[in-house]
């Protein structure tokens, strides 16, 4: 079949859409009620005879040189691929997966898209630093895919619509030869009526896909850069007197049990229903309308818990409205997800869709959902696979939704485009609050011009109509979801004038609050709510205090919409800014960047990121930034975002009191069940009556376990499991009631120690019962192999490098009977150490003692410990210490406790290899081979643990887990490593988890081996 291909429409700024219908609310109907309630949620979109899932194999061209397409198109004479609908072209082997954060993919020039990627100029980015840099790419074109599959038409049912539920970056729509239309917008929905091109029997749909149009100067987004028909293709069947469109809006009238008749003490509205005075319902009102193609009688019906209704009205010019008046209801949070079953019913058709009744508003600088002050513990989401880019299924949608559940996480930011619409859907039945932003980002505007800024076309006027159109779909597609609270206008694209516009819309159609982060960047400052990426706890602190210069962030509620950068080891430092969220009510919470490792999986089980598939520009691993690896195994830092987003917080007050802390919006503390399981083995469980986002004192009996702590001269401490109203265990904390640290050891000059310690070729060797220990290099560790967190300025500078590059040199050596005494000397680029190591004999083995000196140099430094290199058949390990990775700023999440492990199992399996796997408050460790036990056991205070395969040093150059070569067993006692922080993007570490290099620091242990 021919086709007249349309070579104008992506690059025509004037086009933003042709013959797309106007953008209404997601639903799927079905023929009559009986069908529609019994369809599940997941499986709704594909088994209604009113919908034709189109998804499967496609054929397809693609068009590397896009000039290579011809204008007149013979798909009988194309030989086409086959690829599966919905993917990304770049997951299936066209193009290549492409990754890069903030620039654009060719010459910025707005609004122009080459087909020829020219000289491209930007200032900053991770593959090349700070600074001006020109290249040319030579093979980066504007690539076309053609994809075809045959449908079956059918004239006597009315409407053909085609729905593109995601497209990235446009589409031009073809069926039977003839144009029916033209998308952009990615992540948006995209809907043609194609009945007057449809015939009875086979029809071919032809849909043209670019790698770029106009629309893409507005989704330079921070994920690799995926395209093709990435989401589900749907086939509607309507007829006339089906539902085109569906609103609703509830509104809180007041409580039920406010108001009650005095004679029958019910508060009945006009709907007859009655409240029965009942305090855990509210009294609402509900509107709900519907358009249809043509006038008919239309049936709305709300039913659920102990409710239904039903009006019948007729539609006129197109739509009818109800309003069901003095509902009383149980009220949806994200902790209780009440939904009702809500039916919009014609002759011909029937649409079923779950809502919640639920109040948003903002009071002065206060945040509150039904009348309650909340914290939002939040996350931001990609719709990412490793597998497949932008696409997901709906059982790996729902994978991740219930993993925000399991992990304390009520709210979610859609960074940075409206999902797929079943993720909302489950979030109105999961319970999750939604934070839904627009397919808007402008970044390259700041990082490809100069002078640097984000409003270049986010206040030029000429874009108005491309951003409006943004804001439509978002709303128009979305507008009927329980769990959102917030609409937000994009991310990191400036303003003002344009993003002005959108908001005026968003005015005009909710009362919902509109979040807008990069507005901070110009003149306004700030919409219904302040926001800031990655501001220093401090800035929180003068938000809650009213102290902040900046006016506009303290007359209204204060969102974090990103902090605690999750990539790599991290992010450190997260309780800190929970102290002052919980402290103030104007401080709404905020969402952890970002929920998942975005990554490439490849058939050998390997992983790559940003750079590894030869892209021209790139930015790195930046995009490996998750909470939870590419498979969604949890990191440490879901760990600690659990640990943190716990619902009750319990903390000792000394004696025998403790206080406990309720953190949610809206559950009692009484719904949750605390079991205690002390050191000494027994058990018991409380219940505390404290309401949501207060504070109560209960008294626990502490004297037995501390004399039976004694007694075993053991650590006296609880773990406090927490279990909420399912049964799930939402929560383990431990808390330290009395602590026992080895204490120095006896002197024992019963043995020499000179013939246990020898210095051999510059290297200490320690001979102990058969075993031998020599140190690893360097000796005196006093550096880590950076972490993410480490490279600050957005990756630029490795904090670590000055103290990595430091060489170690032995000075002198001073042996005797009782002391051998070894001085080194630890040359930096800034920084001179003088280290002093004492080795003494005493009861438990070998006493060692090394002090750290500060001959030149100021500022902190990031570690001091001892190295020891064992051979690796010492594979077995114990120890009694946090038991799971922990650091300085980021520790409380894994509890003391003894441990038995494999020493692969004291790394962590990061995308990108980086300093992991510390363990803190370490009292002992033991590595075995079979034969012998060599143990390190704290001395004064506990030490900080490390056990690696390699060096630290050799560490330092590894860039994907597969560099993880076994070299030995490599332990690490330290007195210190600074915290984690979140430099990357954010604050680095806090004073308070730093070390000063002037200071002098001192480390003790003891070496000993025995037989197995």
């Amino acid at each position: 079949m021919l086709y007249n291909v349309n070579n104008n429409n992506w690059r025509d700024f004037d086009v933003i859409e042709v013959n797309e219908l106007k953008p209404r609310s997601y639903f799927i109907p079905y023929p009559d009620r009986k069908s529609a309630a019994k369809a599940s949620m997941r499986a709704k979109r594909y088994s209604s005879p009113k919908v034709v899932c189109l998804n499967g194999e496609w054929d397809f061209k693609f068009y590397p040189v896009p000039d290579d397409m011809p204008a007149l198109l013979n798909t009988d004479r194309i030989h086409f691929d086959k690829i599966d609908v919905p993917s990304c072209w770049q997951f299936r082997g066209y193009d290549r997966p492409f990754y890069v954060n903030d620039r654009y993919q060719f010459t910025y020039d707005p609004p122009k898209v080459p087909t020829k990627t020219g000289i491209v100029f930007d200032w900053v980015a991770a593959d090349h630093g700070l600074g001006p840099r020109f290249v040319k790419p030579k093979d980066e074109y504007n690539y076309a895919g053609v994809y075809r599959r045959y449908f079956d038409g059918d004239t006597s049912r009315g409407r053909h619509i085609i729905s593109f539920l995601g497209v990235a970056s446009c589409a031009d729509v073809y069926v039977n030869g003839r144009h029916a239309g033209y998308t952009e917008g990615s992540h948006n929905t995209a809907e043609f009526d194609v009945t007057e091109l449809i015939r009875d029997g086979n029809n071919e749909l032809v849909v043209i896909v670019r790698r770029w149009c106009n629309g893409t100067y507005l989704e330079c987004q921070d994920m690799f850069r995926n395209n093709g028909i990435f989401r589900d293709v749907l086939l509607r069947y309507e007829e006339d007197k089906d539902i085109r469109d569906i609103d609703l809006a509830t509104r809180k009238l007041g409580t039920c049990n406010a108001g009650a008749d005095p004679e029958t003490g019910r508060m009945i509205g006009r709907t007859g229903n009655k409240c029965d005075n009942d305090p855990s319902k509210a009294l609402y009102s509900l509107s709900v309308s519907a358009k249809v193609w043509q006038d008919t009688d239309v049936t709305f019906t709300i039913e659920g818990h102990g409710l239904s209704l039903s009006r019948t009205v007729p539609a006129v010019g197109g739509t009818a409205e109800a309003v069901f008046e003095g509902l009383g209801v149980q009220e949806w949070t994200a902790e209780a997800p009440v939904l009702y079953d809500l039916y919009c019913e014609t002759e011909t058709c029937c649409v079923r869709t779950r809502t919640g009744f639920r109040e948003v508003k903002i009071e002065g600088d206060v945040f509150l959902i039904n009348g309650r002050r909340v914290k939002l513990h939040g996350v931001n989401h990609h719709d990412t696979s490793c597998t497949n880019g932008y696409t997901m299924t709906p059982e790996e949608i729902e994978r991740d939704m219930r993993l925000c559940k399991e992990y304390n996480i009520d709210t979610v930011r859609t960074s940075h485009y409206p999902p797929d619409p079943y993720l909302l859907e489950l979030c109105d039945e999961l319970g999750i609050y939604v934070v839904d932003e627009a397919d808007l980002e402008a970044h390259g505007c700041y990082t490809m011009k100069l002078p640097a800024t984000y409003n270049r076309i986010s206040d030029d006027p000429a874009w108005e109509s491309h951003y409006i159109d943004r804001a439509v779909h978002l709303y128009e597609r979305d507008k009927t979801h329980t769990s959102i609270i917030m609409w937000s206008l994009g991310n990191e694209a400036g303003g003002v004038y344009n993003m002005d516009r959108m908001y005026e819309y968003f005015k005009e159609k909710t009362d919902i609050p509109v979040h807008y982060e990069s507005v901070i960047h110009s003149k306004r400052i700030a919409y219904d709510v302040g926001s800031q990426m990655y501001p220093p706890v401090s800035r929180l602190h003068e938000v809650g205090e009213k102290t902040c210069k900046i006016r506009q962030l303290l007359d209204r509620p204060y969102f974090l919409c990103e902090y605690a950068h999750a990539m790599g080891v991290g992010p450190g430092g997260m309780e800190d800014y929970w102290k002052e969220i919980y402290r103030y009510d104007n401080l709404m919470g905020g969402c952890v960047w970002e929920m998942v490792d975005h990554a490439v999986l490849h058939a050998d089980g390997s992983y790559t990121y940003g750079g590894d598939h030869g892209e021209w520009e790139h930015d790195g691993n930046f995009c490996v930034d998750g909470m939870f690896y590419p498979d969604r195994s949890p990191s440490t830092g879901a760990c600690i975002a659990k640990f943190i987003y716990r619902p009750l917080r319990v903390s000792y007050l000394g004696g025998d009191e403790f206080e406990v802390f309720n953190t949610t919006g809206f559950t009692y503390g009484r719904d949750f069940l605390l079991k205690l399981r002390w050191s000494d083995g027994c058990e018991e469980e409380i219940t505390a009556d404290v309401s949501p986002l207060e504070r109560t004192t209960v008294h626990i009996d502490t004297a037995e376990h501390i004399r039976a702590a004694a007694k075993a001269g053991a650590d006296c401490m609880v773990d406090i499991t927490t279990i909420d109203s399912s049964g799930r265990e939402a929560a383990v904390e431990q808390i330290m009631i009395e602590e026992r640290i080895p204490q120095m050891p006896a002197a024992d000059t019963s043995v020499d120690v000179s013939d246990v310690v020898t210095v051999i070729d510059g290297r200490v060797r320690i001979s102990m019962n058969g075993a031998l220990l020599t140190t690893a290099e360097p000796y005196t560790t006093i550096f880590r192999a950076a972490t993410d967190n480490d490279y600050v300025f957005y990756g630029l500078i490795d904090s670590m490098k000055e103290y990595a590059a430091g060489r170690e040199k032995l000075i002198s050596v001073e042996s005797g009977h009782d002391q051998v005494t070894v001085k080194s000397r630890i040359i930096c680029r800034k920084h001179v150490f003088t280290c002093t190591d004492v080795y003494r004999m005493c009861s438990d083995g070998l006493l060692v003692t090394s002090r750290l000196h500060c001959n030149a140099g100021r500022g902190n430094i990031p570690r001091f410990g001892k190295a020891y290199r064992l051979s690796e058949s010492y594979d077995s390990v114990e120890y009694y210490g946090r038991i799971g990775e922990s650091y300085a700023d980021m520790k409380d999440q894994a509890p003391i406790g003894h441990a038995a492990c494999r020493v692969s199992d004291m790394t962590e399996p990061n995308i990108k290899p980086q300093e992991s796997g510390n363990r803190c408050d370490t009292r002992w460790a033991a590595v075995s081979d079979g034969d012998h036990t060599v143990r390190f056991t704290a001395a004064g205070k506990p030490y900080e643990l490390g056990i690696k395969p390699y060096s630290d040093r050799d560490l330092i150059s590894m860039r994907h887990r597969e560099d993880e070569k076994r070299t030995g067993t490599y332990v690490t006692v330290s007195a210190f490593q600074q915290g984690i922080g979140t430099g990357i993007c954010g604050p680095a570490t806090a004073p308070e988890y730093c070390y000063k290099a002037g200071e002098d620091h001192e480390l003790s242990f003891v070496i000993s081996v025995q037989d197995n």
